[in-house]
């Protein structure tokens, strides 16, 4: 029997973006298990243009498509919302300006069939403002503590992610996806690299990964605050 994948899509005022997002997640060769778009408190229409999607791809069957509405409260609060709505085996996390390669699901199906592992981390293709092409190899945690080695658009095995308590709300600014792999990796979870590239990720002058970036030195400070043995003095 095939792994189970849930889609969880957090979206805040990524309107001009969530349609191609989720029609890329709608149009693949393999389906996935549910699409979870969780609107954080979105106020340009986002909200209301992932309604539309739970019905106009499947007429008059019920839709793989949940969408949550909440007050503005972060990203990690917003994935780890889809995270407790979700029943799939793994959390595949996109952002709303994201997109699957139309390979995307089926390929990481196979790939979860040959490797057992609880985190599967897929190459990716840079668009937008970069046309970069990033092929990811193997990584030791000397690695990850110098960088972060993997794309937070990584399926996640979702026993591993409860048994963590899913994303940390101390990292609202940022970061998230790396607080979480020190999460991970420090309880021997385990991680397979996928060449292939299957995730689109959208560069874009002002993203989430910039503003995360002015903050840097009180998200690291964080990181080190929370997992201290990994910089014994």
């Amino acid at each position: 029997m095939n792994p189970t994948i849930s889609i969880i899509v957090p979206l805040y005022n990524q309107a001009k973006y969530i349609e191609d997002c989720l029609e890329s997640v709608y149009n693949q060769t393999l389906s996935a298990h549910e699409i979870i778009v969780v609107d954080d408190g979105s106020t340009d229409g986002g909200g209301e243009i992932a309604e539309r999607y739970k019905f106009s791809q499947f007429p008059g069957i019920e839709s793989p498509v949940k969408v949550i509405h909440q007050v503005n409260k972060g990203l990690p609060s917003a994935r780890n919302s889809g995270i407790a709505l979700a029943t799939g085996d793994f959390i595949w996390p996109l952002d709303a300006d994201d997109m699957l390669k139309e390979n995307a699901i089926e390929r990481m199906t196979q790939e979860m069939l040959k490797v057992n592992a609880d985190i599967y981390a897929p190459s990716f293709k840079e668009f937008g403002k970069s046309d970069r092409e990033i092929i990811l190899g193997g990584f030791t945690m000397d690695d990850l503590k110098v960088a972060n080695r993997i794309g937070y658009f990584s399926p996640i095995r979702r026993s591993a992610l409860l048994e963590v308590g899913g994303y940390s709300p101390r990292m609202k600014a940022g970061w998230e996806d790396w607080h979480l792999w020190f999460n991970l990796f420090t309880r021997s979870k385990t991680v397979a690299v996928i060449q292939d590239i299957l995730v689109m990720y959208r560069v874009k002058e002002k993203s989430m990964i910039t503003e995360a970036n002015e903050h840097a030195e009180e998200l690291w400070g964080q990181i080190h605050r929370d997992f201290p043995f990994l910089w014994p003095k």
